[in-house]
């Protein structure tokens, strides 16, 4: 995964979480692409996923627990 493509999945995923937060809900679902499961960028997800009180992957998701506000 380019570096752009890096950056455009966490813009999605926040994207994502964001409209859940908006519309009440404290967990986001977001499935993963096959190419997402490589070493370099679930490193760069947990890096950049830092502020949510549970972060894993189930399955091809990955999960999202908002942090309290």
């Amino acid at each position: 995964m380019q570096n752009d493509d890096l950056k455009a999945l966490l813009n999605n995923i926040q994207s994502a979480v964001n409209n859940d937060a908006v519309s009440g809900n404290n967990i986001t679902t977001y499935a993963l692409s096959d190419e997402a499961f490589t070493e370099e960028v679930l490193d760069v997800l947990s890096e950049n996923l830092k502020g949510y009180k549970d972060v894993r992957i189930d399955g091809s998701n990955l999960v999202l627990t908002h942090a309290d506000k």
